[in-house]
């Protein structure tokens, strides 16, 4: 009978609870509201809640930051790419070294088999084991981070790492290759802006080792295939999720801004997914960067 925070009615109001992906945008910035209505998009204020909920939500817009669009186009470009290759990494790199050291070392050159398999001769885990192993105990230290507030908790992250790496290469518990994965991995998980939507791929790397474990790269190519199969499903308050791609049709105006960003001068349409009134919101025409 009551909402003490925002994310409780987040619970309550999106299309699919029992996806670990986000359908709602959860934001502490204005601007990143007052953008969002300018979209046509809703923005949710609940009392004494820090934060704002944003709707319709969708997996283009998830992975957008406010800093986009302050910067220059061709660095936003860059950085939207290099954030959808970090949910590729945060995603596949486990999955994909216990598809290859298990099932596939043919893949790799014949140099780099040696050295794969010098390094894990010690080893007395599956690579199954392993990499459960080392994800679950970097999650542990993320957890243990993010509740000691200040700066200890980075602190505590960051030296329990290097200490726990260490440690486990030197016993011959994992592989250096091992920890040098869990590392990217944890980077890549970084770079993604929604905190939720870097919680839902995390969650889902370990469905990937464990297709990975018993079948292999085919193991994965499934697991994509179903990943991909509820994102295209999922909706948020009647759009599709992976809007402009499916579902509503691709707009010209869309492309412009989603995995990279035009020039402001020919973002000159709102999203068409948010159903405005006024689709212009820009008027002027430009050719070669210059104003006609």
């Amino acid at each position: 009978d009551s909402i003490p925070d925002s994310s409780v009615l987040e619970s309550l109001i999106e299309d699919n609870y029992l996806s670990p992906f986000p359908q709602i945008e959860s934001t502490e910035r204005p601007d990143a509201v007052a953008a969002s209505l300018y979209e046509g998009r809703v923005a949710l204020i609940v009392d004494n809640s820090p934060f704002a909920l944003i709707l319709p939500a969708t997996f283009g817009t998830l992975l957008q930051s406010s800093e986009d669009h302050y910067s220059r186009w061709a660095e936003s470009s860059f950085v939207r790419l290099i954030r959808l290759f970090a949910v590729a990494l945060t995603v596949l790199s486990p999955s994909l070294y216990v598809a290859v050291t298990a099932y596939h070392p043919g893949l790799l050159p014949t140099i780099l088999t040696y050295y794969l398999a010098a390094s894990r001769i010690n080893v007395p885990f599956p690579a199954v084991v392993e990499a459960t192993l080392m994800e679950l105990t970097l999650e542990l230290l993320r957890e243990s981070g993010t509740r000691i507030s200040g700066p200890i908790g980075t602190t505590v992250g960051i030296v329990g790492g290097l200490i726990i790496g260490q440690a486990a290469v030197e016993a011959g518990i994992v592989s250096p290759l091992m920890i040098i994965i869990v590392a990217v991995t944890t980077i890549s998980s970084f770079a993604i802006p929604s905190y939720e939507l870097g919680v839902g791929f995390r969650l889902w790397r370990f469905i990937l080792i464990a297709c990975a474990s018993v079948l292999g790269l085919y193991g994965i190519v499934l697991g994509i295939i179903v990943l991909l199969t509820h994102l295209v499903r999922l909706n948020s308050f009647g759009v599709p999720y992976t809007s402009p791609y499916s579902g509503l049709g691709i707009s010209e105006g869309e492309l412009k801004d989603t995995l990279i960003k035009a020039p402001t001068q020919h973002l000159q349409q709102r999203p068409s997914f948010t159903s405005p009134r006024n689709k212009i919101r820009m008027r002027g025409y430009w050719k070669d960067g210059k104003r006609e």
